[in-house]
Formats: C-alpha cells, structure tokens, sequence
C-alpha cells in the first residue's frame, strides 16, 4: 500500500459490498483502501504485529454469520480428518541421544478434526471470507511482506478445525513466518490460545530457554487470547512458542485456517497431505 493508498477497482467494490452480510464493515472498512480509516486500521494492525506478535480484530465477521459458519463447521465433523501426531516444539526429529530435559528429547501432543479445502461447500460463508480479494488485500497491507497469494492446494487452502473435549495443539513454533485465523466458537472451556513471545531468535533456537519454560512456564511471560468467535487473528509463529490448550466440555472449539503465500501456485506434496489430510488427492 502506498502512503496515499491504493483504491480497489470497481470490482474490488463490489466484492467488499458482497461481504457486508458476513463483515462489519463499518468497524473494518477493508474495500476502502484509499481511506484515513483504513490507513489507521493497517496501521495499528502493524503495530500489533511488531509490539505483540499478534493482530487481533475482535467483532471482525458478524454475529449472525460466525453463528451461521459455527452450523456449516458442525455439518463437516462427520468428514473430518482426526489428526493424532506427537512432535517436538521445532517439528524437527526427535534426537535420542541428547539429555532427557532437551526441547529435542520432548514431544508434545497434538489432536484436531480437520476439514480440507476441497470438502468446505462452495458458497460456504467461510469461503466467502477466503476468496474474496478485498480480504486478501487487507490481510497483505497488515503482514506487510511483500506479495500475499491464496494457497493452491485443493486441502490445505483453506481449514476448517474442531477440537473436542480433550484435543489441543501442544506447544510449538511455526514453519511458516505467520497464519491467519478466524474463531468461530468457543468451547464450555480450556482451548485458549497460549503464546511466549519472541522466544526464539534467527540463527538461535534457545534450547536452554525452551527447556527451562517446559520444565516450568513461570520462567516466562504467557500471552493468553481466549477463543472470540468472529475475531481474526494474524499471527508471527516462527519465533512465538505457542499452544491451543485442551479444550474441555462437549461444545466444540472451531477455527478456521486460512492460508496464505508469498509465492503463486504452492501445493502440498502427496506426503504432507496424507499426513495432515489422511489422503493425496481432493
């Protein structure tokens, strides 16, 4: 975005005027990119970022709609995939060899449902969110990293995630330089997302502090963001230790991934989606 800003075309428009049953946009004006209140939003968006790690957009999709999604999440659950997987922190092997108290000796647990891409309805609202180009757009002026694109993969575009009673993400840093959620219900209780900022550095993966917090979280400062369904987040996870704590009670935590890259025509090879998607193809 340029210091002016940079107006949409008239189908940009359009498309945020087609969100206005999902969006508040009157607190978002996201299709008004050459706007003071939209300059502000991205703004305090980077802010966020830079200061906490995280931009959280609360009242972001409209009561009605994250209640409508909620319903179109709970249809999915019979087509989930349950993932089961046990992992270190840094998603590297487990190395046997080093001290029973190194973050490579110790695996944390991680359980969800999953619904890919190809099994999320078409005019699902949630689809809406992600095709459209006015979210896009906005999503890219706050990481502020260059060209932002949609996933290509037919699964892991765009997820829908339920976690049940007793299912969490366990601690761990990112792959990826940052993701983009939306909460869509909250459960009875438990499921809050967990983080430590800032708790690994380029070059240095701070064993020492890792394995200091998992022996004892006191030895750092946790960031809590309780589940509001209807409120985006951007998140910087590759440096962020961070966790979904189990969810407890029978209502269902939902969130939805969306996933965005800064190069065009990136998929998933075969294993990657077995692992995540319990198959290769759509």
């Amino acid at each position: 975005m340029s210091e002016t800003g940079t107006a949409f075309k008239a189908s940009d428009i359009n498309d945020g005027t087609a969100l206005a049953d999902i969006l508040d946009l009157r607190l978002y004006p996201i299709w008004r990119r050459d706007s003071e209140a939209y300059r502000t939003l991205v703004a305090e968006g980077r802010d966020r970022l830079r200061r906490d790690g995280a931009a959280i957009l609360p009242g972001f999709v409209k009561d009605a709609a994250v209640r409508a999604m909620a319903a179109e999440a709970v249809a999915l659950q019979p087509k989930m995939f349950r993932f089961h997987e046990e992992h270190t922190v840094y998603f590297k092997p487990q190395e046997p060899e080093r001290d029973a108290s190194h973050p490579l000796r110790r695996m944390m647990v991680t359980e969800k449902d999953t619904a890919a891409y190809a099994d999320i309805p078409q005019g699902s609202l949630v689809r809406r969110l992600y095709q459209s180009d006015a979210v896009l757009a906005f999503i890219n002026d706050v990481l502020d990293d260059g060209s932002l694109y949609r996933h290509a993969d037919p699964l892991a575009a765009l997820n829908i995630q339920n976690f049940s009673a007793g299912q969490q993400l366990g601690w761990h840093f990112d792959r990826s330089d940052f993701s983009v959620t939306l909460s869509i219900q909250a459960p009875e209780a438990g499921g809050d997302f967990e983080y430590v900022r800032m708790l690994r550095k380029d070059g240095d993966e701070c064993y020492d502090s890792v394995g200091r917090f998992l022996d004892d979280t006191t030895t750092q400062a946790i960031q809590v963001l309780p589940q509001v369904p209807g409120t985006l987040t951007m998140f910087r996870g590759r440096y962020s230790l961070h966790r979904v704590a189990p969810v407890i009670g029978d209502r269902l935590r939902i969130n939805a991934v969306l996933a965005y890259v800064n190069e065009p025509n990136v998929v998933f090879n075969d294993y990657a989606r077995r692992l995540f998607y319990g198959r290769a193809t759509a």
